[in-house]
């Protein structure tokens, strides 16, 4: 209940910022477009402010990502576009070649056909040049667009994968796991008290403590483990190919460390905690259950006094 009172007040104030600003005397030269565009930034700097930014973040992910899927499906459509007009020159080519030596074997008098295979070679070369130029531009492109596919999947601030590359993820494994047994952990994990570290020390500290716990995290994994930003300041890691003890091993380490270390920011101490769940892929899991159960667990180590580790 209070937490939903404390939504009605942001929403309320948020809306007063919004009426200020519509008639204030700067926008009357304003595109309409620009003006919503300031007014959901005026909202979203308002929750953000009070602890919403996850809902934020996941807003601004489903914006994007129509656009982003549309730019990708241009590109590699135009690849394989591309490719496909390589094939089809290439046949041609082998098509004439055929054709030639045919009327040169005819021996038809009417022709110069010594010239005319000559023209006609260097035709060929030439062609089979602008083949092998051709083929080099897709393979350029195609290394572009990995790249911005790859990109597309990282969360730009802690540079871990971000909440689409874990959709793809799981339901890969959802699929894997169909065809054979699979050892696989996942751990959830959440910052104890995140809302108060950025009311004491802002969002900019917040940041940098995601940011640490992020470069923390990956130095404690193995090369085959992924580690996402699942949202806010809940991190998520998916163990390839091990056991919940061998996970369990990673978890308490990475308390270990968060426990024994502080960060400064412009001066200030300020002490981090985790909040850890962990759960081991069972048979018939979709990933909707994984998630759950690993959330779950989250959930049972808050209540229990946070700072600790549950395996559900």
């Amino acid at each position: 209940m209070d937490s939903l009172i404390s939504l009605k007040k942001t929403i309320q104030e948020s809306c007063q910022k919004i009426e200020s600003y519509i008639e204030s005397e700067e926008i009357k030269e304003k595109d309409p477009f620009e003006v919503v565009s300031k007014s959901i930034e005026i909202l979203f700097e308002q929750m953000s402010a009070r602890g919403y930014k996850m809902y934020i973040d996941e807003y601004l992910d489903t914006a994007a990502k129509k656009f982003t899927t549309e730019c990708f499906d241009i590109a590699k459509q135009s690849v394989e576009s591309f490719k496909l007009s390589n094939v089809k020159i290439e046949d041609i080519t082998k098509t004439h070649t055929f054709e030639i030596d045919s009327i040169i074997n005819a021996e038809e008098k009417s022709i110069d056909l010594n010239h005319f295979k000559k023209s006609f070679n260097l035709f060929q070369y030439n062609i089979l040049n602008e083949l092998e130029s051709a083929n080099n531009t897709i393979k350029d492109l195609e290394k572009e667009i990995e790249e911005l596919q790859k990109q597309s999947n990282i969360d730009p601030m802690t540079k871990l994968y971000n909440r689409k590359a874990l959709k793809n993820d799981l339901e890969l494994l959802h699929q894997i796991s169909q065809d054979k047994q699979i050892n696989t952990t996942i751990m959830m994990i959440d910052v104890d008290d995140f809302k108060k570290i950025n009311d004491q020390f802002g969002h900019l500290a917040g940041d940098k403590v995601l940011i640490l716990l992020s470069r923390l995290i990956k130095s404690a994994i193995r090369e085959t483990d992924k580690a996402y930003r699942y949202g806010g300041e809940e991190l998520l890691i998916i163990f390839n190919r091990a056991k919940i003890e061998d996970a369990k091993i990673v978890a308490e380490r990475i308390l270990n460390t968060v426990r024994s270390n502080k960060i400064i920011y412009k001066g200030n101490v300020i002490k981090m905690t985790l909040s850890i769940g962990m759960t081991a892929y069972k048979a018939g899991d979709t990933p909707e259950k994984l998630i759950e159960r690993a959330d779950s667990a989250v959930y049972e180590a808050k209540r229990r006094g946070k700072d600790r580790l549950v395996i559900k």
